[in-house]
């Protein structure tokens, strides 16, 4: 599979997370430390965009868990995912994650939301 990267960006008071790449267990504890650098700021909105992550395993899908009872039910944050394919969706619909953070077809739509 190929390597897994990560790009982070600020819009307004949102922390925005874009992976590149297979996400497994390393590129889920890439992600998660990408969050626990974030929350020291202040940062209470986080958009994880997955839109090329189309592969996600269960070590992945487990760090994302982490991640998002950290932002949500930790910090009383605000989650949302970006990119989703089909399968993506199930999987999370499944394990619980559209319960602590809604999904959206664009970072622009993903943005607007939290900002409301």
């Amino acid at each position: 599979m190929t390597n897994f990267t990560l790009q982070t960006d600020k819009i307004d008071e949102i922390f925005v997370i874009r992976s590149n790449g297979y996400l497994d267990e390393k590129g889920g504890a890439i992600l998660f430390e990408a969050v626990q650098k974030a929350l020291p700021e202040g940062y209470q909105k986080f958009i994880l965009n997955l839109s090329e992550s189309p592969v996600i395993n269960s070590q992945g899908i487990a760090q994302i868990i982490e991640i998002s009872e950290i932002i949500v039910d930790e910090k009383s944050g605000e989650l949302a995912f970006v990119g989703l394919s089909e399968l993506t969706s199930g999987v999370f619909k499944m394990v619980g994650l559209l319960q602590m953070g809604d999904a959206y077809t664009s970072e622009q739509e993903a943005v607007e939301n939290l900002n409301d």
